[in-house]
């Protein structure tokens, strides 16, 4: 989570979607920045607007380019489950290491806040910021050169916090992707119709 007031822009961290990357690279141009999970990293938009209601007194919060990205969700399901195999999550609840994928699937996913719907992430409830720009993830690359020419900054996006591949698209059944497609048909209708600023 980044929010620059110099630079009138919020950066909503979803999770397994770059976000360390966008943050490493845009952090130097942000007052206020969260770059661990249990210091608000990971905050959606609701949270940080209740969190920094008082930034209104300093810039107009229509002022504000707010953005995100957001991943395809099998990409998302597979990144969670990939990155969780780690041996830092070794011992650990959300570890996913030596866990049968349909078991990942099914138990894991349903009881993690990770895996909620991410489009949910991009909403303020309280009504105050409304986002400005989506990028899905595949295309990150063209459009991070682009968001930075419109914050009127200078930077490079590094390669980080990135996921081991033990599973790919291809190791899944045909059932199991349209299982997760139907469970996260609102992040599929999201991300068709996203905002996009740019």
């Amino acid at each position: 989570m980044l929010i620059s007031l110099s630079h009138q822009f919020v950066f909503v961290a979803n999770l397994k979607s770059a976000s360390s990357s966008v943050e490493r690279a845009l952090a130097p141009f942000a007052e206020f920045k969260a770059t661990r999970t249990n210091w608000g990293k990971h905050d959606d938009l609701s949270a940080i607007s209740k969190k920094f209601k008082w930034i209104r007194k300093c810039v107009p919060l229509n002022d504000f380019f707010v953005f995100g990205v957001i991943r395809d969700p099998v990409d998302f399901i597979l990144s969670l489950y990939n990155f969780h195999t780690r041996s830092g999550f070794d011992g650990k609840k959300h570890s996913s290491k030596g866990v049968e994928f349909e078991d990942f699937w099914h138990n894991w996913c349903t009881r993690s806040w990770q895996a909620k719907s991410q489009h949910r992430r991009f909403v303020d409830k309280y009504g105050q910021f409304k986002i400005s720009h989506i990028i899905e993830m595949s295309e990150l690359a063209t459009e991070f050169p682009q968001i930075c020419s419109k914050l009127g900054v200078q930077a490079t996006l590094p390669k980080l916090n990135v996921s081991p591949v033990l599973l790919s698209r291809a190791d899944l059944s045909p059932e199991q992707i349209s299982q997760i497609q139907d469970r996260y048909a609102d992040d599929y209708a999201f991300i068709k119709n996203r905002p996009r600023a740019l």
